[in-house]
This record gives C-alpha cells, structure tokens and sequence, in this order.
C-alpha cells in the first residue's frame, strides 16, 4: 500500500475562483476547502478516476455510488503524482476486493439458491468491481491466478439480475445430485424431481402449486427436514404453519415418523402450528395473557347475545323497530338485474316474508304487504278471484292483494313510466294482460287498486296507497308496537336478522373492515339503503367489541389481529428464517397481514407457500384466492414450483376433473400427470331412475351394491354438497356398514381424504341443487372477500375437490329430469371425456325438460292434493306448474288454446277453455254434440264456454 501522502493543489486559476486541494493518503481521497474535508474511500469508488492536462491546468474526475465529482484548474505536476499513487493504490487492492466480490457471489449464489433481495444488494457491487478491474485483464501487469479465475466469474455473472436464473439452474442441479440419497429416503416413496426442486428452491417467496394428491405434505416435510439435515436452519427457526388443528396434527405425525426413519433425534424438530395457536403464542410472549370468549367454542352462546343486543334495540324506539323491518331485506330493483336469468336466481334465492309471514315474489311485495299490517289492513296475499279466468297462457288470474271482507283488489305493476319491463318480460304482452285485468275487474264489478314499480323508484309507493285506501274508504291506523314486535319474532324475522348480521360480523372481523370500508363495500355493490346498513353493522361490531373487552376476553380473529399488532409493535420479536404455510388458497387477508408482520420485523425470513387454487373453497371464512392466482402481484416476486404428478388417482380422473375445473381462466394451468394409467374414461355419469321412477337413494344403495360384488373391501365415499343428502343415504346403506367400508363427506369436509371409489350424489337443479347458485344475502356476499367473476367458480372447485377424492373410479349421479348445469356441461363437451351410463341421460333419449316460462328451470314430475304435475326446479323464482300428458306422461305445456306434450315422441294437443283454460270436451246436447268447457257446473265458479265441433 502507499504509505506516502500526496497532495495537488489548485493552479492560479483554481487559486483564484478558490477551489479545492486534493489529498490522497493512500486509502482515501480527500478534498479539502478550509478547515471542510471530504472523504471518499478507494472502496468507493465505482470507476476508475481519469485525469487530463490542457493549457488551462489538469482536471480531475471520479465516481462513486452518490456522485460525481470534477476538479478543475489543478497544478498539473502535483495531479500527475497523485493520479499515478491512487491508480497504484487501486491496483493494489484488485486482488482484494476481486476476492471479496467472489466470496459475496460464492455465499449468496453458489452455495445457496440466490434470492431475490441479495440480487439487488449484490449486482451494484458485483457491476463496480468488473468496470474497474475488467480493463486489468488486458495490460501486462502481473496478476494472480486467482485474480484472473475470479474475475472472469464476475465478468460471466454481470450483470447479476441477467445471470440469476441459470445461477439459480446451476444450484439445482448441483442439489439435485448431492441431495440425492436423502430426497430419495425421506419419503415412503422417492420424491419427485419437481417436489425436490420445491424442497431445493429457497428464494425470499416461493410458490409451490400443487394439484389433488400431488405431494404437498410430502415437500413440506421434506423441506423442513432438509433444512435441518443440511445444517441451513435449526429445528426452532423454522415454522411451519398449517390451515386447522386436524392439517397440524397429521403434519407433526407424518414429520416424526420420517424423522425417526431417518435417524433424526425427534425430540428437536420444527412446531407446526395453526395460526391462531402461533397467534396464542405471540401473546403470551409479549405478556398479554390471551383468554378465550365463549362465543368462539360456542355460536348459541353469540347469537343469543346478538339476539338480546337486537332485541334491546329494536324496543328501545317505534324508529328502530321499523328501521329493523326496513333493513330486514335489502332493496333490489328488477330493472338493475342485466339478464332475466339473474333476476330469476336472485329471487329463487333470496325468499321475502311478510310481517303475516306470507311468502311474496318480490321486495316491492313485501313492502305493500308490510304497510297494510302496520296500518291494520287486513288482506289476503294472492288469492282466487271470485271467478275462474286466465290472463295468460297457462295461468289463472290471481290478483296480487284482496282487502279482505271488501270488493277492493290491489295490483301492482312492474313499470316504469315509459311502460317498459324489467328483463325477461315481454312489455307489450305485460301491457295486454294488465288491461285485461282491468276489463276483467270491470266486466265482475269489483274495485281495483293500482301501484307501480315507477312509484317506489320515485319514492311514492306508500304515499300512494295511503291516497288510494283512503279514497276507497279503508280506515287506516297505527299498529301498537308491541302486535309488531310479536308479529316479526313469529314469522322469524328477528331470528333472521340475527343471523344475517352475524354473519356479516364475521366478515367485517376477517377482513377487517372500518366504518368507511363497509359502507365502500355495499355502496360498490349496489346495496340500497347502504348508509343505515353501514350505521347498524358499525354499531353491532362496536357492541360487540365492548363485550369481549368487558369479559376480558378475545376471539379467534382477535388472537390473529393482536398478535400482529404485537409484532409491529415489536413486543413480540420473531427469529424465524423460515416460515412454511399449508393450503395456501385459503388464507385470510388477516393471516397475511400476520404473516408480512413476520416477515417485516424477522431476520429475512424465506417464505413457502403450498397451496392448490383448484381446491380453494373456502370464502366464506375469508379465504383470499386472489392471493395466490394473483401471487405475485399480491405478494411479491417468487420461484413457482408446480407439483404436476399424483399418485392417487387415474389418468382418466386427473384429465376429467382437470379439464373441468380449468375452464375458469382466473386459475393456474396445470397439466397433471399420474402413475396410475387406464385406456378407458373412469368417471361414470348415470341417473337416478330405478325400475322407471327416479330414487336417488335406490339408485346410490344399486351402486355400492355392485361395487361391493365387484371389489370386496375396498373403500367407497358417498359425497355430497348437502349433509342431508348425507343422512338419507346413511339410512338406505346401513345395512352394507359391516361388510362395507363406506363412508359419508361432504364436499368441504373430504379435502385431504381419498377412498378407492367416490358416489357423487346430489347433482340436481334448484335451490338445493349443485351447483348451488345460491349466492350469500347481498350484504355478507358484499362484505366477503372478492370472488372471481367466472359463473360458479368456487362450486366447480367444490366439485373438483370431490371428484379426486377417488382412486379408481368415480360415479356422479344425475337427476334425470332436472340435471345440474355441471352434469349437462360434463354431458355436453367431448373434451371432459366421461363415460355417460345411463341412456335417459344420452343426447338420443333425453329425460329431461327445460321450462318454458324461465331461463334455466327444469319440469319435475310431483304429487300434489289433485294428482301428479310437473312444476319447475327453480322454486320460487319461476311457479310455473304443467299439466301431465294423459298419453305418455310427459309434461304437457299450456299456450292459449292448447294444451302441447312436450315429449316430441308423443306431442299430443289437449284443447283448452280460451276463457278459464280447463280442458275441452265433447258435450251431448239437445240439439247434437258440440265441445264445452270442463267447468260447467263446478260450484259457483261455472264456465259456460262452448262451441260447435269442427270437423278436421
């Protein structure tokens, strides 16, 4: 090193504008003004500095990582001097700092996976020793062998973020075979070379995707014992957290067992814990003593705490009450929805009942209805009128109210003031019918009231019945408040609320929202009367909040909630260097926000994700997918390792169930393979008809019957969307529980199980039909994690989920008159490759029929008071009830004056009363034959249509 001091002062120039001398002490640069120095350390600099005479004096420049600095006007002997000692001061240093710059590379690159945050931290280093000694390699100067081997391996490597991923590539392969006895032993099985390559892969987010049955557990364990068998961790640094007690317990289990096959002393190996339990432990050790509220082990004990808060409530003022009964049902108005089928869904799905607890088709219904009991008008919900007549094909008039003991009816008309429909409803036809209504009123001298939808978008709705009843001459009055309050706990609407508004609770403490967040979440949403909803579930959670804090007690989203605050807060300090969470699709944005707290305040944690977006089906407990489609957007920059080989299941199952649920473009690609090949498809689509007559539960005892000749002891799982459905089928197979391994899941419960065959039951249309299109009440779907748009996205998971559940082969069974929409896309689309068992489900011999009165009901074949009819799978949503054909029993649809069989075999016309649409027959008369209506003489509701036969 030069030991010697140089100094190069300013010219007379320099001297003149007082500019500054340098000094050069052999280790720093040091320009000096006065009494002022700056330092800058050779180990700085990130260039050569360069010199140069002119005429005027010598110039000085050089560089470092903050600036650039120019000297000018500076004596050009002394500059010459000083410029040679610190080129010579830097050279000398090559040898040094080349090897420092190599040993960095070496221990963040090459001996361990290169992360993503010592990329940035190194490549500056990494780019200034190459631009100041690549010139070295040309001159003639002595250098190291050394010094040359690694700067060429530094040249190689920059720019480092170019070089990363072949870095990345080197040390796998490098991994891969020096690991290759243990990835080898640490399972039952060797580890794939993709589950190795997830062990192997240590960047500061790492991904790994997997698929049902691919070995998820398997990396977990196997990563956390390789960290410890490689001395990279000890047992204590690393977590490893998993989604519930049960996902913990089989993971600690599993790990032992491996451990101890290993030879590793079991007795120092890595805690799995859930997150509240790792929640449970950060408090204690920031010494708050966590004590669990009742209200966590038991939901009776909440709600009926939250049904006193409510109850208090409501009788605290008549504005509260009524508030309650306003807020009850949320607002929807039908010109909002954008198809017919949403409308149709939505009100299958979302069921209005009156103070009287009639069951009414729609909210603006449900208001007329409530204004006429809280004004002591007593009325009757759609009932006969006081004669037989249609007003359209295939239905009876029914007016929508009749005060009762009067002539008064009350119709109210969904339109607006330009006379248009809401969709789905021909305007022109609603405009005919309702003035036959009115002939009609007007032929039997009765007295019709009219309300229209345009007078509740307007807010006259109740200001126009209260004009029209009094005019009418009804004497309207307050109801006392306690008939009211009597009336809602009848009917169930505060047990209703309750549970809604719990709901909604839960939401807002998962996804822990403000005052501000839920009124930005209803009002995005659409929600009517978003402000007082907002108003009400503040207070609710603040209420509840002040009860946990009066018992001292906290819940489970507190425990998560707290404990992040304690780590931030930094009285709880985390040692972690390696965090690895279980089923990942399913966490919380609190669960992330603890896991980030963890990651922020710890030694730079790596994380390890292991998650399935196919099988995330839990929402409704604050499950965020989007955490995991959207990963590195959500997260962060990560290595992604998809797990695509299963060991559980066929080719011909992975292929179907992978193809299905793919279909939803929000979710990753994957292309899984298995060890297990077949020729043939072994996923059986069949119906539920036995001896000609659908039975669901015939049909599952008929299956497990063969199933049981055919395979003796092998398992069989009887899955459902229902627990239900469940039951009965607990019933009809009874008798197979001894000589039978059967057993009963619902599809949310059997995630993580297997059997060697699966009977999928339960796949109908409807309300209680799979896929459930039943959406939440709008207000918790509002307050719900985000959900991806593509129709159904989180059932067709559902049925993904169960569908790998079995080994061998899988059975779904249909109903055959009123398929589930999965079953006709699975029918449908070559691509999914079943095999269709049953001909009543071909596309030659279909057995089923489309409703015509809606979008997506099917006609279903029932016994009523009267004999069988056919009435639509959607419910509420569409009442439409057909006829049954007398030929060949299929339904038989009404139009004006025919009745038509739908069964295009058959087809056969009946001849319909075009007054009160009763069947035609031919009547014996005085004077010959002609046809009149059936009607003729039914009590008091006669229909004296007839007229001459026609010859055909």
């Amino acid at each position: 090193m030069v030991e010697s001091k140089f100094v190069c002062l300013p010219n007379f120039f320099g001297r003149f504008f007082g500019l500054r001398r340098i000094h050069f002490d052999g280790q720093e640069v040091i320009l000096q003004s006065g009494n002022s120095k700056e330092r800058y350390p050779l180990s700085d600099l990130v260039a050569n500095p360069t010199s140069r005479i002119s005429w005027m004096g010598g110039t000085y420049h050089f560089k470092t990582p903050e600036r650039q600095t120019t000297l000018r006007f500076l004596s050009k002997d002394s500059l010459q001097a000083l410029a040679a000692a610190v080129n010579t001061a830097i050279k000398e240093l090559a040898d040094h700092r080349v090897n420092e710059a190599y040993q960095q590379l070496e221990t963040s690159a090459i001996s361990q996976y290169l992360r993503d945050s010592h990329v940035e931290r190194l490549e500056k280093d990494l780019n200034t020793t190459v631009f100041l000694y690549e010139p070295m390699l040309d001159k003639h100067d002595a250098l190291s062998d050394r010094f040359i081997r690694q700067l060429k391996q530094l040249i190689a490597v920059t720019p480092l973020s170019s070089a990363a991923e072949s870095l990345r590539q080197r040390f796998e392969q490098s991994q891969l075979g020096s690991r290759s006895t243990f990835f080898s032993r640490v399972e039952s099985n060797p580890l794939t070379e993709k589950q190795r390559l997830a062990v192997i892969r240590d960047n500061d987010r790492n991904l790994v995707l997997t698929a049902a049955g691919t070995g998820k557990t398997s990396v977990i364990v196997a990563k956390a014992l390789n960290l410890i068998d490689t001395g990279k961790a000890q047992p204590q640094d690393i977590l490893i957290l998993a989604y519930n007690n049960a996902a913990a317990k089989e993971l600690q289990e599993r790990m032992g067992l491996r451990a101890k096959e290993l030879g590793f002393d079991c007795k120092r190996l890595p805690t799995i814990r859930t997150f509240h339990a790792l929640g449970r432990k950060v408090l204690l050790d920031a010494d708050v003593v966590p004590t669990l509220s009742r209200f966590t082990e038991d939901p009776w004990a909440l709600e009926s705490w939250a049904t006193s808060w409510f109850v208090k409530a409501i009788k605290s003022s008549d504005y509260s009450l009524k508030l309650f009964i306003r807020l009850l049902y949320p607002g929807v108005n039908p010109f909002d929805f954008k198809t017919a089928q949403e409308y149709e869904e939505y009100v299958r799905d979302n069921e209005y009942r009156t103070l009287q607890g009639e069951l009414v088709k729609g909210y603006q219904e449900l208001l007329i209805a409530n204004w006429l009991y809280l004004h002591c008008v007593e009325y009757e919900y759609e009932p006969s009128y006081i004669t037989k007549r249609r007003i359209s094909a295939g239905f009876d008039y029914r007016p929508d109210f009749h005060l009762t003991g009067t002539d008064i009816y009350l119709e109210h008309f969904g339109v607006d003031r330009q006379g248009h429909t809401r969709p789905g409803i021909d305007a022109e036809r609603y405009q005919s019918e309702m003035e036959s209504k009115r002939a009609l009123h007007q032929e039997q001298n009765t007295t019709p009231l009219e309300t229209f939808h345009y007078d509740w978008v307007e807010g006259n709705l109740e200001s126009s019945l209260e004009r029209q009843l009094t005019q009418a001459g009804i004497t309207l009055r307050e109801r006392p408040s306690d008939e009211v309050f009597d009336a809602l706990q009848a009917f169930g609407g505060i047990a209703e609320g309750v549970k809604r508004y719990i709901k909604c609770l839960q939401a807002i403490r998962v996804e822990q929202l403000s005052a501000d967040d839920i009124a930005e979440r209803l009002l995005s949403n659409g929600v009517a009367n978003a402000e007082e909803y907002k108003k009400l579930l503040h207070e609710f959670h603040e209420a509840y909040k002040a009860k946990l804090s009066a018992e001292k007690a906290i819940d489970f989203d507190d425990m998560i909630i707290r404990a992040t605050d304690s780590v931030l807060s930094r009285k709880y300090s985390p040692r972690f260097n390696h965090i690895l969470v279980d089923e990942f699709q399913d966490i919380s944005k609190a669960r992330m926000d603890f896991l980030n707290a963890l990651i922020e305040r710890g030694p730079s944690p790596i994380l390890t994700v292991v998650g399935d977006d196919w099988q995330s089906i839990y929402r409704f407990s604050g499950g965020k997918l989007e955490l995991t489609t959207r990963f590195d957007e959500r997260v962060g920059s990560h290595t992604r390792t998809l797990l695509d080989k299963t060991f559980r299941y066929d080719n011909s199952i992975a292929h179907t169930a992978g193809t299905f649920v793919m279909v939803n473009p929000e979710q990753y690609t994957k292309q899984i393979s298995t060890h297990e090949k077949v020729s043939s498809p072994q996923v059986y689509v069949l119906d539920d008809v036995v001896n000609e007559n659908p039975n669901l539960m015939a049909k599952t005892r008929q299956i497990v019957s063969t199933i049981a000749q055919q395979d003796p002891g092998a398992s069989i799982a009887i899955l459902a969307r229902y627990n239900y459905l469940l039951s009965d089928a607990k019933s009809v197979l009874s008798f197979f529980s001894k000589s039978c391994d059967i057993k009963y899941w619902a599809f949310h419960g059997s995630k993580g199980l297997e059997a060697d065959y699966g009977i999928i039951i339960g796949l109908t249309h409807g309300k209680l039909g799979f896929p459930n299109s039943r959406k939440d009440e709008i207000i918790v779907e509002a307050l719900l994690p985000s959900l991806d748009p593509f129709p159904h996205s989180e059932e067709r998971r559902l049925l993904y989920v169960a569908i790998t559940r079995a080994k061998r082969k899988c059975y779904l069974v249909a109903d055959a008159s009123a398929p589930s929409t999965f079953i006709q896309e699975l029918l449908i689309k070559p691509e999914f490759n079943v095999t269709i068992a049953s001909t009543s489900l071909s596309g030659n011999n279909p057995a089923h029929y489309k409703c015509p009165n809606c979008s997506n009901g099917y006609l279903k074949k029932l016994s009523g008071k009267f004999g069988d009819f056919y009435s639509c799978s959607s419910g509420s949503a569409c009442q439409t009830n057909v006829r049954v054909c007398e030929s060949c029993d299929a339904p038989s649809v009404d139009n004006e004056t025919y009745s038509v069989c739908q069964n295009e075999s058959c087809n056969r016309e009946l001849s319909l009363c075009p007054r009160c649409g009763r069947p035609l027959r031919e009547v014996k008369g005085k004077y010959g034959n002609f046809i009149g209506c059936s009607g003729y003489g039914i009590s008091n509701d006669q229909c004296t249509y007839k007229r001459a036969i026609i010859s055909r």
